[in-house]
C-alpha cells in the first residue's frame, strides 16, 4: 500500500508541476499578446519563445532524458555527481544558444532582433532551470520541481505586470521578464539539489552518455525539432503574424501538453526502475495511457472549438483572427499526439533510444517538407494540417514498434535466464546483457 501511495503521490506532483509550467507559459503568451496588441510584435516574441523551446529540448535530449533513463535508481552520491556534470552540460547548451541569439540580433534587427537580444543572457539559466526539473523527476521529487516552477511563475508575472504598469511594453523588456524569473528559479533548484553545475564536467557527462545522447539529440532535431524549426521558417515563407497565430493556438492547447509531458516525466523513470516487468503488463500500461490521453484530448479540443469569438479576441486581440482557423488542424494534431503517448513512454522507459530515433528519422523530413509547403500555399492553416497529417500517419508505426519491443524484451530475458541456469551466473549480469542486446537490435 505504501508503494502504491508513493506512486500516486509522485504522479500527482508530476501533474501539478506540468500544470503550473504550462499555465505559466499560456498566461505569459496571453498577457504579452494583450500588452503588445500587435500581430508582428507578438510574432517576434513568439519566435524568441520558440527558440527558447528549441534550446530546452536540446538540453532535455542531452541532459534530462539520459538522467531519467540511467540515473533514476542511483545512490544519492552517484546521483549528485550525475546532476553536477549534467547541469554543467545544460549551462553550455544555454551559452551556445545565447551566442546564436546575439547573431540573430546582429543580422535581423527590428522587434525580432530585440526579442533575441533579451533572450541571450537568460538562456543558460533557462536551460539549467529545466534540467533541475528533470533531475527532480528522476529522483522522484516532483514536489520540488513544482516548487521551483511556482517561484518562477510568481516572479515572472510580478515582473511582467510591473513592466506593463510602468509602460515598458517593448518586446525586449517583456522577454526579459520571464528570462529573469527563470534565472532565480534555476538558482533555487540548484540549491535544493545541493549539486552546483560542474562546467568542466560537461565533457565527462557527454562521454558517459554518448551511446544514447546522439540518438536522442538527432531524434529531436529530426523529429520533435522539425516542427519547431518549421514554425520558425513560416516567418520568411509566409509572415511573422502566421507564427503568432500558430503560437496562439499552441497556447490554447497547452493543457494537453501538460498531460503529455507529465506522462513522460512520470512514466519514463518509473518504467526504467521496473526492468523486470513483462510484456502484458507493459502493454496494459501503454493502452491505458493512450486511451486516457486520447479521451482527455478529444474532450478538450471539443471545448476549444466552441470558444466564442469575443473570448478569443479578449485573450489574443489582433492575433485571434489568424489563430481561429488554425484550431481544427492543430486540435487534430494534439489528439493524435496524445494517442501516441503510451507507445512513446514504453519505448523510452525501456531505454530504446535507437528505435525512437529510427522512427523520427523517417518522420522528420516529411514533417518539415509538408509544413513548408503548407505554409507557402495556405499560411498557418496549411502548416497546421501538415502537422496533423504526419502525426496521424505515424501513429501505427509507434504502436507496432512498442509492441514488438515488449515481446522481444521478454524473449531476451528468458534466454538470459536459461543461460544463467546453465552456467550458474548472476541473474543481474545476464539481465544487463539482455538489455544491451535488445538495444543493439533496435
Amino acid at each position: 500500500m505504501a508503494n502504491v501511495m508513493g506512486l500516486v503521490r509522485r504522479a500527482g506532483w508530476n501533474v501539478v508541476d506540468q500544470m503550473m509550467s504550462a499555465l505559466s507559459n499560456m498566461l505569459l503568451m496571453v498577457f504579452v499578446a494583450r500588452a503588445l496588441n500587435d500581430a508582428a510584435g507578438f510574432g517576434a516574441f513568439s519566435m524568441a519563445f520558440v527558440a527558447y523551446g528549441v534550446a530546452v529540448a536540446v538540453s532535455k535530449a542531452m541532459v534530462g532524458q539520459p538522467l531519467q533513463m540511467r540515473h533514476s535508481a542511483d545512490s544519492p552520491e552517484s546521483f549528485r555527481r550525475a546532476v553536477r556534470t549534467s547541469q554543467g552540460t545544460a549551462a553550455w547548451i544555454g551559452v551556445v544558444g545565447a551566442i546564436v541569439s546575439v547573431g540573430v540580433w546582429l543580422f535581423v534587427g527590428g522587434p525580432v532582433g530585440a526579442a533575441f537580444l533579451a533572450l541571450a543572457p537568460c538562456l543558460p539559466a533557462l536551460t539549467m532551470q529545466d534540467s533541475c526539473r528533470m533531475a527532480f523527476f528522476a529522483a522522484g521529487r516532483a514536489d520540488r520541481a513544482a516548487l521551483i516552477d511556482f517561484v518562477r511563475m510568481v516572479l515572472q508575472f510580478g515582473l511582467l505586470f510591473g513592466a506593463i504598469a510602468l509602460g515598458w511594453t517593448s518586446v525586449g523588456v517583456l522577454t526579459l521578464t520571464w528570462g529573469i524569473a527563470g534565472l532565480v528559479s534555476a538558482a533555487l533548484g540548484l540549491a535544493l539539489l545541493a549539486a552546483p553545475p560542474s562546467l568542466l564536467g560537461a565533457g565527462e557527462w557527454l562521454a558517459e552518455q554518448k551511446d544514447i545522447t546522439g540518438y536522442l539529440l538527432a531524434e529531436y532535431v529530426l523529429g520533435l525539432g522539425a516542427a519547431q524549426f518549421g514554425i520558425l521558417l513560416i516567418a520568411p515563407l509566409s509572415s511573422p503574424a502566421d507564427v503568432g497565430a500558430l503560437r496562439a493556438v499552441q497556447t490554447l492547447l497547452g493543457p494537453l501538453n501538460i498531460l503529455g509531458t507529465a506522462a513522460l516525466a512520470f512514466a519514463v523513470p518509473e518504467l526504467s526502475r521496473r526492468a523486470d516487468m513483462r510484456a502484458p503488463g507493459r502493454l496494459k500500461a501503454m493502452v491505458f495511457a493512450s486511451a486516457a490521453m486520447t479521451i482527455a484530448a478529444s474532450a478538450y479540443v471539443g471545448v476549444l472549438l466552441l470558444l466564442p469569438d469575443p473570448v478569443g479576441e479578449w485573450l489574443f486581440r489582433d492575433s485571434w483572427r489568424g489563430a481561429q482557423p488554425v484550431l481544427v488542424p492543430m486540435g487534430v494534431n494534439s489528439i493524435a499526439s496524445c494517442a501516441g503517448v503510451g507507445a512513446a513512454v514504453t519505448l523510452y522507459g525501456m531505454g530504446l533510444a535507437r528505435k525512437t530515433f529510427h522512427l523520427n528519422i523517417l518522420r522528420a523530413p516529411l514533417l518539415l517538407g509538408l509544413m513548408c509547403l503548407g505554409a507557402v500555399r495556405f499560411g498557418a492553416v496549411g502548416a497546421g494540417w501538415a502537422l496533423a497529417t504526419v502525426e496521424l500517419l505515424f501513429l501505427p508505426f509507434w504502436a507496432v514498434a512498442a509492441v514488438r519491443a515488449c515481446f522481444r524484451h521478454d524473449r531476451e530475458r528468458d534466454e538470459a535466464a536459461r543461460h544463467e541456469d546453465a552456467r550458474g551466473g548472476s541473474p543481474d549480469a545476464w539481465n544487463a546483457e539482455a538489455d544491451i542486446a535488445l538495444d543493439s537490435e533496435n
